[in-house]
């Protein structure tokens, strides 16, 4: 039995060898299979990350109109604070506003000098309001729609970054089915090859695998070196794959760190997920190997 296997091996990477340009071009299309998958999920993580970002800094600013009397937008806070969509709400006091402006506009002699010879602040106090999720906001916006709060508000800032999100969304969606269906063409290409390459292998090999059926050769030894070629093919092409997306991950992250803006490590995240995303793409790559390779052992075992 040891020595079956033994020789299965051996006649694997014979046929491997064999038909080296063959193997190649397998090689070949079954990494670009791989890569377009890891690209996929490199793409998925980062607009992910870039959303939560997002959506980390998106709230509603409630501008209060300047007659409203503090207790009142306090009876607003109070009241937002009871929902159940809202995370938190805090308080910005007219006296607040109107420092806050200062300091954004000190460089701006002209608009200094017009606040100073106003009588009294021209600005009213406003309410940032935290959701729970991006979700929760419509939901806020419609409670504030009623009309002993409404008639309070001056104005709500919240549609630009409701739209920003909206865009990023859309075109996330977008590449992701692009990628996807790349992915799923290699794939498709990938299994036509290999099983084109191990019915090329089996035909050239056709008198000896007759020669084995006569001496008593079973279907298993006869169909096992083909079936352990499209293991070989998998973990060739994956220890590749990995070799690639590695350097690309390098290059990446200068480039992802300033655009997120945040302390996000993409080549942190794939070596934190190693087993799940490569243990996964390896069983992938196996079960088509296997499958692509039993397709054709099976049709031409029976010689």
């Amino acid at each position: 039995m040891l020595t079956s296997f033994f020789r299965v091996i051996k006649f694997s990477f014979q046929d491997f060898f064999r038909n080296f340009w063959l193997s190649f071009v397998t090689l070949t299309i079954f990494i670009l299979a791989l890569f377009s998958i890891n690209l996929l999920i490199i793409f998925n993580v980062i607009a992910k990350t870039a959303i939560a970002s997002i959506e980390g800094k998106v709230d509603i600013a409630l501008y209060f109109k300047p007659e409203i009397k503090e207790d009142q937008v306090q009876n607003v806070q109070r009241y937002l604070q009871s929902l159940m969509q809202v995370k938190a709400v805090d308080y910005i006091s007219k006296d607040q506003a109107l420092e806050s402006f200062k300091n954004k506009h000190k460089d701006n002699q002209q608009i200094i000098e017009s606040l100073n010879e106003l009588d009294k602040n021209p600005l009213g106090a406003s309410l940032v309001i935290k959701a729970k999720s991006t979700n929760d906001y419509p939901v806020i916006l419609e409670d504030l729609s009623d009309p002993q709060y409404n008639n309070l508000i001056e104005s709500k800032d919240f549609d630009d970054h409701k739209q920003i999100i909206e865009r990023i969304t859309g075109i996330t969606k977008r590449v992701s089915n692009g990628v996807f269906v790349i992915a799923l063409i290699f794939t498709f290409i990938s299994i036509l090859i290999i099983f084109n390459a191990i019915r090329m292998a089996i035909y050239t090999h056709r008198e000896e695998i007759i020669a084995m059926k006569l001496v008593g050769a079973t279907n298993w030894f006869v169909q096992a070196p083909y079936l352990l070629q499209g293991i070989i093919f998998a973990f060739f092409s994956l220890v590749i794959s990995v070799i690639i997306i590695y350097p690309l991950l390098g290059f990446l992250q200068p480039y992802l760190a300033l655009i997120l803006e945040s302390d996000f490590n993409i080549i942190s995240y794939f070596n934190q997920n190693f087993a799940m995303i490569f243990g996964l793409e390896f069983l992938g790559a196996i079960i088509i190997n296997l499958l692509s390779s039993y397709l054709a052992v099976n049709r031409y075992v029976k010689v």
